[in-house]
């Protein structure tokens, strides 16, 4: 096979590929995003979110009200 036809086909594979996730919608592809990878759905079907963006929310959260409180507090 020479590089053309590599090419060609490497082509061919990825509009395939493409194709088939036309009609996913940004909403659907953020909530399979921020899902929990082991169980995504709670037992009543509601969204389970990811523990670890839970935890860096939380450190972002507390870096964040650190960084004001020691520059707006006059010590």
């Amino acid at each position: 096979m020479n590089d053309k036809e590599q090419i060609t086909a490497v082509v061919v594979r990825l509009r395939n590929f493409h194709a088939v996730d036309q009609q996913e919608r940004i909403g659907k592809a953020l909530l399979h995003w921020i899902g929990d990878p082991l169980r995504p759905k709670t037992d009543k079907g509601n969204l389970r979110i990811n523990p670890i963006l839970v935890l860096l929310a939380a450190m972002a959260l507390l870096a964040g009200g650190t960084f004001l409180f020691f520059s707006l507090v006059q010590l």
